[in-house]
């Protein structure tokens, strides 16, 4: 039987979030943790998923009503899952894994467009289709802009534990007070957009950092300032944060330039208790097919 196993990255929430001309939109942060799918094809039953995957499995099923794929019953197993409710982009993650296996089993390109509007229509979702950092209108995909690929960054990821319900953050009407915000919220984008542009990261972090400390008008973010105060004494670009998650980021310079021993260290210096830690690069997002089998 064919078979494919495809991973994509998760995040670590956004570089931005907010509104642009009255469109909610983000820029997500895509970092080497990654959702890893197998897609096999079998000889019937249809979508055949876990049963705690079913926006992927309806995901599936809205793809395999375009022809030549219909009429095609697959089997979907999980090989690698990203922490759910935390800001990891979990959902978005496992649909484009298993979409783009599918696109590699039917012999076709991955399309980031296509791709995105399939797992909208599943729900609201995350900015990771694309080979680098991508601009998305995340309820309707009004915008789609592709930015390009991140400037070598890391992110010290940190979370003081809980979860959010993302499904029901999302359907609170926000149109009014992000309206309020819209001249912090064009800051905040042309900022990460010129520095993706111009590769400096500091650019990025700056946009980063101004797109997290508006959002505490819309929720809550009490240890924001403690990782303003980590990412001064790391000598830091900026924080970011999963705007509609729990995870906070303070992004760093890339490569291993800064040794992990030393951010713990200045972490439990300026930190409230409770907090788990790990470092991650940002790294362009897109599915990696990584191994196919046709039978």
């Amino acid at each position: 039987m064919k078979s494919c196993t495809s991973s994509v990255p998760g995040t670590c929430g956004e570089l931005f979030q907010g509104s642009l001309d009255g469109i909610p939109c983000l820029v997500s942060c895509p970092v080497d943790r990654m959702a890893r799918l197998r897609i096999t094809e079998i000889p019937s039953g249809g979508v055949v998923c876990p049963p705690d995957m079913s926006k992927t499995k309806r995901a599936l099923e809205l793809a395999l009503e375009a022809e030549p794929r219909r009429g095609k019953s697959l089997l979907v197993e999980r090989l690698n899952a990203l922490p759910e409710g935390k800001g990891y982009a979990s959902s978005t993650a496992d649909i484009l894994a298993a979409v783009s296996g599918l696109a590699a089993l039917s012999g076709e390109p991955f399309d980031p467009e296509r791709a995105t509007r399939t797992a909208l229509a599943v729900e609201p979702t995350d900015s990771i289709a694309w080979p680098g950092l991508a601009l998305l209108g995340h309820r309707d995909g009004r915008f789609m802009e592709f930015l390009g690929p991140p400037p070598p960054m890391s992110v010290y990821i940190l979370d003081w534990g809980g979860t959010v319900d993302t499904g029901e953050f999302n359907r609170k009407d926000m149109r009014d007070v992000l309206s309020a915000m819209a001249p912090l919220h064009r800051e905040a984008f042309a900022l990460v957009k010129a520095g993706v542009e111009q590769g400096d990261p500091g650019l990025v972090g700056k946009g980063a950092s101004l797109s997290a400390g508006a959002w505490t008008g819309i929720m809550e973010k009490p240890h924001l300032d403690e990782c303003f105060r980590l990412c001064a004494r790391l000598d830091g670009y900026g924080v970011c944060i999963a705007h509609s998650g729990t995870l906070y980021g303070v992004l760093l310079p890339g490569g291993g330039m800064t040794v992990e021993e030393e951010i713990v260290r200045q972490a439990g210096e300026v930190l409230s208790p409770g907090w788990e830690g790990r470092l991650q690069s940002v790294v362009c997002g897109g599915p990696r097919v990584e191994e196919r089998n046709d039978g």
